[in-house]
C-alpha cells in the first residue's frame, strides 16, 4: 500500500509518497480522517530545532482502524481512534499508541486531542477547586483549552487575556467570564482582579513570552499556584523568584511528558488450579488515582461527545491534505497569528 505523507525540509514542507508494510504484532493500520497542525512545535521541526532534517511532521491524528495485526486486543476494524501519528493518508501505529474515540464524536474536534490534553494536565497540576477564580494568560489553542477546562471544573470567574481580539471573541463564545485585550487595555487584567476584591489563587501562563510570566508572578496571591504552560527558548527567565518566595506561592511546570502516557497492568489469575499464575497479557489500567495522558484524552473526548465542550470556535482554518505545502509555508513557517486551530482533512472529496 502507498500513502501520501508530509515531510519537512529546512523552511518548507513537501507532500511525498511511500510504501507501507502490513501491520505487525500489536499494530493497526489506520486511515486518516483529520490531523491537527501545531504551529509552535512544527515550526521548530521546520527549523531543525527539535530533530535533524528532513523529518516527518504531525503528531495529532483522528483516524479509522481498517486492519489489525496479531495480538491486537482493544481495537477492531471500524473503530475510530486518536494517535500521535504523522500527517499521512494511511499509517501503521502500535495499539498502545492509540486511544479509542467514543461513538458519535465529532472527529474534527477530536483531532486536537494532543493540544487539549496539555490543557487538561495544566488544570490537574494546578489543584484548582470549584469556586476559585483564575486567569489564563494567552489564548492560543492550549491556553484556550486550559480556560475551558478551568470553567468546566468550576472556576469562577475565568479571566483570559490575549493580544488578538479574534481569539478573545472565541473565548467569550465558549463561555469565559472576562476577556481582556491587553494590547488595547494594558491595565485591564489588573483592574479585573481588583474588581474581584481578592487575589488570584491560580494563574496559568500560556503566552509563549516571558513578560507575562513576570506579571503573573507579581499578581499571584499568597500561597497561590502559578502554572507555567508555555516554553520559550533563547530568552532569559525574568526575576520571578522574589515575588514567588515572598508570597509562599508555587511555580508549577506542566510538560505533558512528565506523566505516564498509558499504563498497563499485569494480573495474577486463578486458572483452574492453585496457586494463582501470571496472566499472559497486559490489561488496561484505568483509575482516577493516576490520571495518565490516555485517561485525560478520554476525558477530553467525552466532554465533546456529551456536549460539555465545543471547540469549533477555535478551528480557524481547514485545509485539504493536498494544500499542506502551501498551508505550512503561509501559516506555520511565517507564523501567521490568525491561525489558532489548523485542521487538515484527509477525506477525499
Amino acid at each position: 500500500m502507498k500513502t501520501w505523507y508530509a515531510r519537512a525540509y529546512e523552511g518548507r514542507v513537501a507532500l511525498e509518497e511511500k510504501e507501507l508494510p502490513q501491520p505487525g504484532k500489536g499494530e493497526v493500520l489506520l486511515k486518516a480522517k483529520y490531523s491537527a497542525m501545531s504551529p509552535g512545535t512544527e515550526k521548530g521541526l521546520l527549523a531543525g530545532a527539535i530533530v535533524p532534517l528532513p523529518t516527518n511532521i504531525g503528531y495529532a491524528m483522528a483516524a479509522e482502524v481498517i486492519e489489525c495485526g496479531e495480538d491486537v486486543y482493544e481495537l477492531k476494524v471500524g473503530d475510530h481512534v486518536v494517535t500521535t501519528g504523522e500527517h499521512a493518508q494511511y499509517l501503521i501505529m502500535s495499539e498502545m499508541n492509540c486511544t479509542k474515540c467514543p461513538d458519535g464524536i465529532d472527529l474534527r474536534q477530536a483531532a486536537f486531542w494532543n493540544l487539549a490534553h496539555t490543557g487538561m494536565y495544566a488544570l490537574r497540576r494546578s489543584g484548582l477547586q470549584a469556586g476559585e477564580p483564575c486567569a489564563v494568560l494567552g489564548q492560543g489553542f492550549v491556553g484556550a483549552i486550559t480556560a475551558q477546562c478551568a470553567r468546566i471544573a468550576g472556576a469562577v470567574p475565568v479571566i483570559v487575556t490575549d493580544l488578538d481580539q479574534t481569539r478573545l471573541d472565541a473565548a467569550k463564545k465558549m463561555g469565559v467570564d472576562i476577556a481582556v485585550n491587553v494590547k488595547e487595555e494594558p491595565e485591564g487584567l489588573k483592574e479585573a482582579v481588583e474588581a474581584l476584591g481578592r487575589e488570584l489563587p491560580v494563574i496559568f501562563e500560556a503566552t509563549g513570552a516571558r513578560g507575562p510570566l513576570m506579571q503573573a508572578a507579581e499578581m499571584i496571591g499568597e500561597r497561590g499556584r502559578l502554572v507555567m504552560i508555555s516554553q520559550v527558548h533563547g530568552e532569559d527567565m525574568p526575576p520571578i523568584d522574589d515575588p514567588i518566595m515572598q508570597k509562599g506561592a508555587s511555580l508549577i511546570g506542566t510538560y505533558v511528558n512528565s506523566k505516564p502516557f498509558k499504563l498497563k497492568r499485569a494480573d495474577l489469575l486463578i486458572e483452574g488450579g492453585w496457586p494463582p499464575v501470571m496472566g499472559s497479557r497486559l490489561n488496561r489500567y484505568a483509575n482516577s488515582d493516576c490520571w495518565t495522558s490516555d485517561e485525560d484524552i478520554q476525558v477530553f473526548l467525552n466532554l465533546i461527545k456529551y456536549g460539555r465542550l465545543d471547540i469549533t470556535p477555535l478551528i480557524s482554518h481547514e485545509f485539504s491534505y493536498t494544500e499542506i505545502p502551501e498551508a505550512y509555508d503561509k501559516y506555520v513557517w511565517n507564523m501567521d497569528p490568525g491561525l489558532t486551530g489548523g485542521l487538515i482533512s484527509w477525506i477525499e472529496s
